[in-house]
């Protein structure tokens, strides 16, 4: 977590010892993606669980019970690694329309890395009643800052294309991410009944 806080104010330092330390992708997604995702899981969940929430089906502003925010939030998790893994896929592609041939596990690092603010502005969720879109914008913001200067040195992608290829990752990130938050938000606000329901159903076996 106290990394997130050096890839912020200090982006290209950050990335040159994530290069000499190569570290592999399974120590990465178990020390430093997981436990974030699960942290910011659990500071939304509890924003859900805990305060009121405006649903704007036929249920007007109801509570969400403990374990309706936790089958929420684990829906979003694993919709959100969907996220990260297309992402990286796109970027790797894109890279080969500049000529920039690398792997997908360093696409996958790049994304993993820039999307971490992501995650740690989600611990705003619990606020009461803060719009969840504030916690993606400003994490956006940051998650391309950090995406600009990790392109170039991860993917070694050649400076005449490095600024192409930024802005259309950028895009993809943008785009997926606010999707995500998207589906996320009016699935909340009642808008998603299938999913809602399947919701209220795994959640109503819960033991809480």
């Amino acid at each position: 977590m106290i990394r997130v806080f050096f890839f912020i104010f200090r982006p290209a330092a950050e990335w040159d010892a994530v290069l000499q330390a190569n570290r592999g992708l399974g120590f990465i997604l178990g020390i430093h993606l997981l436990p974030m995702m699960l942290l910011a899981s659990i500071a939304e969940g509890a924003g859900l669980a805990g305060w009121r929430k405006w649903h704007s089906g036929i249920h007007g502003v109801k509570y969400f019970t403990v374990g309706e925010a936790m089958v929420w939030e684990m829906m979003q998790l694993m919709l959100m690694l969907v996220v990260i893994a297309v992402c990286a896929y796109l970027i790797r592609l894109m890279g080969e329309t500049f000529n920039s041939h690398y792997s997908y596990r360093s696409a996958l690092i790049v994304v993993i890395y820039s999307l971490s603010p992501l995650f740690l502005l989600r611990l705003l969720g619990a606020i009461p009643r803060i719009s969840l879109w504030i916690p993606w914008g400003i994490g956006i913001f940051f998650s391309l800052k950090i995406l600009y200067s990790g392109l170039p040195r991860i993917l070694q992608s050649h400076l005449s294309h490095a600024l192409g290829l930024f802005f259309i990752s950028s895009l993809f990130v943008v785009v997926l991410t606010g999707a995500e938050r998207l589906v996320f938000i009016q699935c909340l606000n009642g808008q998603g009944v299938p999913i809602e329901n399947l919701v209220f159903d795994i959640a109503a076996k819960l033991p809480f």
